[in-house]
């Protein structure tokens, strides 16, 4: 099964805020989790202020450019997981979450949820 693993750092995480450690654990736990099959695809989203907002409630699209005042949490990055079970994907998130506490990063926030088929699946 596939998981979609949303990223959410701490609201006041700035770029230079990110660890070279973290940097370096980061390479080898995605280059042995892609070649377990674990990971099929990560990325990290550049700002809000540099992204927009599409909405048609109104029946109308209204777009709106970034920031986003009304988003508590911002998405900062993504990774899709290949796991058996809701377990094993949290397994992989914990690791993942672990390696962010052990670099300076522990106010990270991760949301898993299962895809349920698409094009990719």
């Amino acid at each position: 099964m596939r998981y979609f693993m949303s990223i959410l750092p701490p609201a006041d995480l700035k770029p230079e805020d990110v660890s070279q450690g973290l940097m370096d654990a980061m390479g080898p736990w995605m280059e042995r989790h892609m070649a377990a099959g674990t990971l099929i695809s990560t990325g990290g989203l550049k700002d809000a202020e540099q992204g927009r907002r599409l909405k048609g409630a109104t029946g109308t699209i209204i777009v709106t450019d970034g920031p986003f005042a009304e988003a508590k949490e911002v998405l900062g990055g993504y990774a899709v997981l290949e796991a058996p079970d809701l377990e094993a994907a949290t397994a992989l998130a914990r690791e993942f979450m672990q390696m962010h506490i052990e670099n300076g990063i522990p106010g990270l926030v991760l949301e898993l949820r299962e895809i349920a088929g698409g094009a990719n699946y």
